[in-house]
Parts: structure tokens; sequence; C-alpha cells
């Protein structure tokens, strides 16, 4: 059986990357003085990469609270090429930005969860937070 190549259709989904995000991330350091620290996650490693953002709903799956009571979960969705290098527990700053391309709309900043790839495209979600 031969391999389906899906990497153009990768390279055709960037059309839609119309949205813009930078990737901050803790990895353990050598400080000056030889002890060991972290790097601070706001401080992004990618800046001003392009993106797919989109939204979707989830239901908010805490038992303990009635059916009226539980408030639905907003997550943003982040679409990319899988060239990008995103992990589990990125802290991200993501920016939707307007047509012209230049203008931001707004601004949601969290963590995402473990990226899942698909046809030369990866894909990850985190809650959102507005106004940052």
């Amino acid at each position: 059986m031969e391999k389906i190549n899906f990497e153009p259709i990768g390279e055709i989904m960037t059309a839609f990357d119309t949205d813009k995000m930078d990737i901050g991330r803790r990895t353990e350091v050598i400080n000056p003085d030889g002890t060991t620290g972290e790097t601070n996650p706001n401080t992004p490693m990618y800046s001003g990469i392009a993106c797919h953002i989109s939204f979707d709903q989830v239901d908010n799956p805490d038992y303990n609270a009635s059916g009226d009571t539980r408030p639905i979960i907003q997550m943003l969705k982040i679409s990319c090429p899988t060239s990008i290098d995103l992990q589990n527990g990125d802290l991200i700053t993501a920016y939707k930005m307007a047509d012209d391309g230049k203008t931001v709309l707004d601004t949601y900043k969290g963590v995402i969860g473990k990226p899942t790839m698909s046809m030369s495209r990866q894909t990850a979600e985190m809650q959102i937070r507005t106004g940052i």
C-alpha cells in the first residue's frame, strides 16, 4: 500500500494562519555561578509565529454541579504547521489579528495541553483568559 503525502495539504492550510502567537517555556539552565535554574516562561522563546486561532466550547465534566449550574468552558484552539516547536505546558500568548494583519483584535494567554498532529498540521488547546 502506498503512503499518502499530506504535506501539500499542510502547505495550503498555512493560508489560514493569519493570527500570531508567542511561545514561552520553562527550561532548565545553568546559572553563571554553577547552580541550576529555570527560564521564565513569560519571556518568549519564539515570537510572532503565524497560526490560526479558533474557539471551541467544552461541557464542564464536574458531576458535583447540577446541569443548570455547570459553566461551559471556552477553549482556544491554535493550529499551526508541524514544524513549529509546540510542547505540552507551553505558555502561549495568542493574538487574534484583524484582516489587515497588523491590528491586534484580542489577546489570549494560557498554558496549552499536548498538541495533536493531523495531516501536516498540529493543534493545541487551552482555556482562555481575556484582557491580558
